[in-house]
């Protein structure tokens, strides 16, 4: 009888030979460099706070209205009647404009504009010299720049304009309703929100009322990502909107009115009365963290590179990790801050990275503490370098 080996014999060598190959990996050659670890770096704002002072300076009066920037200016509307001009870097004054604004300017293309009365202004940023002036239907509340549109609400009307020349592309009369809270833009509609509940997506084409969403509670003003909508009221609850359609995806209940919100790629993050901060998910609003900061927040937090900057009453400002919201710095202002904290777009080392704004009238630019890069004063030597040598005994 002829002996025969079993089938699975080369199976079973095959087997043995791949787990000899996984357990013992070729040498790498002698000549090639060992691989080194990847560094993810840093993201830039990281390390927004804390800071000092680069210059404190006096207003001619107190703000009228939340002041807006262009990276190498400042420019604040004050109760004087006056718009003023501030170098970001000195905090000296460049120009000074006599226009009765009660809304935040609008810079862009090297023009700010400023909503004064039932007129629309447009200046050269750099001079306060007029280029345009056109009349509007009403008192404008909030301005927005879209590409070349820029975008204006008041009580019970919406108007675009076109920004390089002034003229009127269409103008939305809205049913009654109060005071406009924001104005937000997607690339085809703007989403308004009023304060006693009405928010409206109207198309950027010709401003026709794409759909109109009705909100309990006073509003507050918009955040946009994607295709949704986020908006905050005095009843405690944080929405999420389809910014198609305006239906409601989904709702947070707080302990506290809502402030505000901000988003970037990851998350939404909204500030409420009960002094803490929440990021969820954009898409379902799953909770990612809270934070209690200590202080009611006075404005919408702001989603940046690396930080999540929040403005309270004390500390003033505070800076939470993205993913974490792990605290990342603070900074104590020596009075209430007015509007919005100003950022800079891209901070540079011993630069002002951030402004802000008193109700006193006073106007602060702060260079992050992170990027000073200050060597620490010479100390005396407490001993001679060196080790010390036994003496040589002589024979």
């Amino acid at each position: 009888m002829v002996a025969t080996r079993t089938r699975y014999c080369g199976v079973w060598v095959w087997a043995l030979w791949l787990t000899g190959a996984a357990l013992c990996p070729p040498a790498a050659d002698a000549g090639q460099a060992p691989r080194r670890k990847k560094i993810i770096p840093t993201p830039p704002f990281a390390v927004l706070l804390p800071a000092e002072e680069g210059w404190s300076i006096t207003l001619p009066s107190p703000p009228a209205a939340a002041a807006t920037h262009d990276d190498e200016r400042m420019f604040v509307p004050l109760i004087s009647s006056e718009v003023i001009a501030i170098d970001w870097e000195t905090g000296e004054t460049v120009w000074t404009a006599q226009l009765a604004s009660l809304t935040s300017p609008v810079a862009g293309g090297n023009l700010v504009f400023v909503a004064a009365a039932e007129m629309l202004h447009a200046l050269d940023a750099t001079t306060g010299v007029e280029q345009w002036s056109v009349p509007t239907d009403g008192p404008l509340r909030v301005l927005r720049l879209q590409g070349s549109l820029l975008l204006g609400a008041g009580p019970g009307h919406a108007q675009a304009f076109e920004a390089a020349s002034g003229r009127t592309r269409w103008t939305q009369i809205l049913p009654p309703s109060g005071t406009p809270a924001g104005l937000v833009a997607t690339s085809d509609a703007a989403v308004v929100t009023f304060a006693d509940g009405p928010v409206f997506s109207l198309s950027l084409t010709d401003g026709h009322v794409r759909w109109r969403q009705m909100l309990p509670g006073t509003l507050t003003a918009p955040a946009l990502a994607d295709d949704y909508v986020y908006v905050g009221s005095s009843d405690n609850n944080f929405y999420s909107l389809d910014a198609g359609s305006g239906k409601t995806r989904w709702t947070w209940r707080t302990g506290g009115d809502i402030v505000g919100a901000d988003a970037d790629l990851k998350a939404v993050y909204y500030a409420s009365m009960d002094t803490v901060v929440r990021a969820v998910n954009r898409g379902n609003g799953h909770q990612r963290w809270k934070r209690d900061i200590g202080t009611r927040p006075l404005v919408p937090p702001l989603a940046l590179d690396g930080s999540v900057l929040v403005t309270g009453l004390a500390p003033t400002l505070s800076a939470l990790a993205p993913l974490t919201g792990a605290p990342l710095g603070t900074y104590a202002a020596p009075g209430e801050v007015f509007g919005s904290p100003l950022v800079i777009g891209s901070l540079k080392p011993r630069r002002v990275g951030l402004a802000i704004l008193l109700k006193d009238g006073r106007a602060i630019g702060l260079r992050p503490l992170g990027l000073l890069f200050n060597e620490g004063a010479r100390q005396p030597l407490q001993a001679l370098p060196g080790k010390p040598v036994p003496r040589e005994r002589l024979p």
